[in-house]
């Protein structure tokens, strides 16, 4: 996560995210958003956030004062953030008459109920929600999804479209919204030796007959291979394989160099360690568009189901956060 510079040269600020992405105003100290604040920030900008850092504002009415001519300076109403001890300063900056400076307000608090009535009643019609400040790893976790929950309820992002013969790549971006795992496909050419790619195009079939499919692109370079491969495996990736991932998904003569594998009973390479390991044979094949669906009936199976799966999300490595 990279700050970038502030939007308004005016404002002593720090920002993180894309300026076009809706405004995040972040005010007070940033470790009372939770102990690992730098956190809960990259949570914000990951899920479309432009966040602003604003650090200085005390309770004074200067500070209000300061927050307002803030606040009217922004190109759009932004969402604020901020903790109950800088709440004071907050309160009286959103108190106009006319159209309301933010979209909605949450409160970080130690414990609940940070906000009174009388005090929300001076908010103009601004929406507020307390939130309880987190210090332990999976209660940040809690308290990440309180704000993003609060925050798509009542600052929600403009929508996307793709229409048939727009650009691709926003019909790539949406597709990209569905988390899949990371597999590699592997199998033997006609030589006998080893071939294996990245894939997330990985699916269940059905159970019976046992049935699963990936998709391969016309364009691979091991198309030919997989067309005429009477078996192949696929190998879900742990959390610890991402390398195993990058290795598998550039273009390099012998993939399987430093990679540990084995083979079970059709000898295509099954890597040690996977998470899951799928043998198969090929059933069929489906010709879709610019891709080939590889259907394959599994033979033999093996998994470890205590590994954490390594998931591809909206163009990026993630992992599973279990609360």
């Amino acid at each position: 996560m990279t700050a970038s510079p502030p939007p308004h040269g005016g404002l002593d600020v720090e920002s993180w995210g894309d300026p076009e992405d809706p405004i995040i105003l972040l005010i007070g100290a940033p470790e009372r958003l939770s102990g690992d604040w730098r956190r809960s920030v990259r949570a914000l900008v990951e899920a479309g956030r432009h966040v602003i850092l604003t650090a200085d504002f005390d309770e004074t009415d200067d500070g209000s004062t300061a927050l307002r001519r803030v606040l009217t300076e922004l190109p759009s109403r932004p969402a604020i953030i901020c903790s109950d001890t800088t709440l004071a300063a907050v309160i009286p900056a959103l108190s106009v008459t006319g159209p309301a400076l933010a979209s909605c307000l949450a409160v970080v608090a130690e414990g609940q109920g940070a906000v009174s009535p009388e005090l929300e009643a001076q908010l103009a019609g601004v929406p507020v929600q307390t939130i309880a400040h987190a210090e332990a790893p999976d209660a940040v976790e809690a308290e990440n999804a309180a704000l993003l929950g609060f925050l798509e309820r009542h600052a929600p992002r403009d929508a996307l479209y793709y229409q048939a013969g727009s650009d691709p790549r926003t019909l790539r971006d949406a597709l990209g919204c569905f988390a899949t795992g990371v597999t590699v496909v592997t199998t033997l050419d006609e030589a006998g030796q080893p071939v294996g790619l990245t894939a997330n195009s990985f699916s269940s079939v059905s159970l019976d007959p046992p049935l699963i499919l990936f998709c391969l692109a016309r364009s691979s370079t091991n198309v030919d291979r997989f067309r005429r491969a009477e078996h192949f495996a696929i190998n879900v990736l742990h959390i610890g394989q991402q390398p195993t991932s990058g290795v598998f998904a550039r273009s390099q003569a012998d993939r399987f160099q430093d990679v540990a594998w084995e083979t079970w009973d059709t000898g295509a390479p099954i890597l040690s360690g996977a998470l899951a390991s799928f043998e198969c044979g090929t059933e069929q094949i489906v010709e879709a568009g610019d891709h080939l669906v590889i259907i394959g009936r599994v033979r033999r199976a093996r998994f470890e189901p205590r590994r954490d799966p390594l998931l591809y999300f909206r163009g990026k490595y993630r992992r599973l956060h279990f609360s």
